[in-house]
């Protein structure tokens, strides 16, 4: 009998892929002695987001809220789970 199990596969670390094609293209520009202002421009916006701390991810309490707001409505699981995309999806 085969094990039919999966592994769940982590979301890649965004932030981490982006440092890293920054320093590539940095590389790049520095061996090719080639600077060209599109790419120079696009790496500085990189390097801003990076800059930028990450999100905070939502409370407890402020999930707890969201959660009584649902119910309250009357809603299920999938309205909350859709609520709490909408609301800290973007954070």
């Amino acid at each position: 009998m085969t094990d039919q199990s999966s592994p769940i596969t982590p979301p890649p670390n965004f932030r981490a892929l982006c440092e890293e094609l920054a320093v590539e293209v940095e590389d790049w520009m520095v061996a090719t002695d080639r600077r060209p202002l599109s790419s120079i421009e696009q790496l500085n916006r990189a390097r801003t987001a990076l800059a930028t701390p990450p999100p905070e991810p939502p409370t407890v309490m402020e999930i707890l809220e969201l959660s009584g707001e649902i119910e309250d409505a009357g809603l299920g699981q999938i309205d909350l789970v859709r609520a709490a995309l909408e609301r800290w999806g973007q954070r």
